[in-house]
């Protein structure tokens, strides 16, 4: 795999592929029932165009997973990153039991990879996609790139899935077989395109900060502090599900009071999650969060972490560990503020 010194020296056209994936799948009588009960965005409306993003909570709200579900013919998919899948994975065949679905770990029946958008409009590339996912809906997909109310366009065929990231840098998430990705590997291997390893998507998903959960961070922050809500990844107006009426409370008594932003330094750090970064306060310093995600290029090192919402661009942070290391947060892609809801709270 080509390595990178910094997201600046990215070309437009380049592919990654997504080793560290899993990616869990339902399928079944009674699959989408079962998971609309579980995961925060309404699979009733999730037609076999769409994806969205996603995130699965524990009863108290606590956030286990998230990532992005879609469907794949008469599978229910959702693809998140090993730490956090393991453990939505386990809760969702301990209460599966008692419904009519299949859930399993279903990584081995796909490769993931992401392709720019450049990329993805290139002959070679193009024409491989074309033969993965015929039709006229590839070039649409292209040429789209776009939300439409909460949801990523997608395609698929037996051969697999590909849909918009809603990454900063745009490209498509593509989930193929073994046969579909013989097309890409030869690709990758001809070097028609420049691949990199997995850790530049991660720096993406952290400039698009797109957080993800592992380690002592699963299971600790409710779906608002890590910004799903501003990625359309929470249907306030659905029914009951694992975590709602926490959910729902937190944002209607407006009691969410934190959020995740992105950093970036200029060099190679080590820093780790879990870390603990603190703000300047005049001529103190005083404890603003943790470190959630970390993505470290050969000169260049991102991270996401856990703040009080009202942090601006212009608020100074370090590593409690590593003082000397000083960094202002990057402007959000996106708002964090939340949209109405159709829900009406009457109070007598």
């Amino acid at each position: 795999m080509t390595s990178i010194a910094s997201l600046q020296n990215l070309p437009k056209e380049f592919m990654v592929k997504l080793p560290n994936t899993m990616i869990i799948s339902l399928e079944g009588e009674q699959a989408d029932s079962y998971l609309q009960g579980q995961i925060t965005v309404n699979i009733n409306k999730l037609d076999e165009k769409t994806a969205r993003h996603f995130a699965h909570c524990d009863n108290k709200g606590k956030t286990w997973a998230t990532g992005y579900v879609t469907r794949h013919m008469s599978k229910l998919l959702l693809v998140t990153n090993d730490d956090s899948g393991s453990h939505s994975l386990a809760q969702l065949n301990k209460y599966g039991v008692f419904s009519k679905v299949d859930i399993i770990d279903d990584s081995q029946s796909y490769n993931a990879y992401f392709i720019s958008l450049e990329a993805a409009k290139t002959n070679e590339v193009n024409t491989a996609l074309s033969q993965l996912f015929p039709g006229s809906e590839m070039t649409n997909l292209l040429e789209s790139d776009s939300i439409d109310n909460g949801s990523l366009q997608k395609v698929e065929s037996e051969c697999g899935v590909a849909f918009c990231a809603n990454t900063t840098r745009q490209g498509l998430v593509v989930l193929l077989n073994d046969s579909g990705s013989q097309l890409i590997n030869t690709l990758i291997e001809t070097q028609s395109v420049p691949c990199y390893s997995q850790v530049v998507f991660d720096a993406i998903q952290i400039e698009s900060v797109h957080a993800s959960l592992q380690g002592e961070a699963v299971a600790e922050y409710v779906p608002q502090m890590i910004n799903v809500q501003a990625l359309n990844g929470i249907d306030f107006d659905k029914g009951c599900y694992m975590g709602q009426e926490v959910v729902a409370r937190t944002r209607f008594l407006g009691k969410n009071k934190r959020a995740a932003y992105s950093f970036k330094l200029e060099e190679n750090v080590n820093i780790k999650p879990g870390d603990t970064l603190e703000k300047q306060l005049g001529e103190n310093w005083r404890i603003a969060g943790k470190v959630l995600n970390v993505a470290t290029l050969d000169n260049e090192t991102w991270f996401i972490a856990v703040l009080n919402n009202d942090t601006t661009s212009e608020d100074l942070h370090r590593l409690a560990d590593n003082n000397a290391i000083t960094c202002y947060p990057n402007t959000l892609p996106y708002s964090i503020e939340q949209k109405a809801s159709n829900i009406v709270k009457k109070r007598r």
